[in-house]
């Protein structure tokens, strides 16, 4: 009996571990919006290319979180703001920094839509399971 479950024991905690914590992510996407929001703001090209790293730092994080999913258009999105934030930091003046900050806010202000809709969809998909398992009972 135990030869049994321990293997299923395993099982369940890989399959946990791999799961994607959208509430990190979500958090670290509203931080990258505040610190792009800030780089946008601010009227010195140190602030700026300060609050671009602070923004670099979160994008970096939510694509570590999403390593594991399977979305590869949302991993492409990612990847292009993070692209936009490395040129933001390494900006040449301040007009170029402000360019990429801008497209780096636009882009984040679209991933914080995405995971919305993405969290209404499951909620709704819960909702209905939920809906079906008291059908059965």
């Amino acid at each position: 009996m135990i030869k049994l479950l321990l293997p299923l024991l395993f099982l369940f905690s890989f399959n946990s571990s791999q799961e994607i914590d959208w509430n990190s992510t979500y958090t670290q996407a509203t931080y990258a919006l505040n610190h792009s929001k800030k780089a946008l703001k601010s009227n010195n090209f140190d602030h700026q290319r300060h609050y671009s790293e602070k923004a670099l730092e979160a994008y970096d994080k939510i694509a570590s979180y999403l390593e594991l999913h399977s979305d590869e258009e949302l991993k492409l999105k990612i990847q292009n703001t993070i692209n936009d934030l490395e040129h933001a930091v390494d900006a040449p003046d301040w007009d170029r920094g402000r360019f990429y900050s801008k497209r780096v806010y636009e882009n984040t202000q679209d991933f914080i839509t995405t995971l919305d809709l993405r969290a209404e969809k499951e909620s709704i998909r819960n909702n209905a399971e939920v809906s079906e398992a008291k059908i059965i009972e």
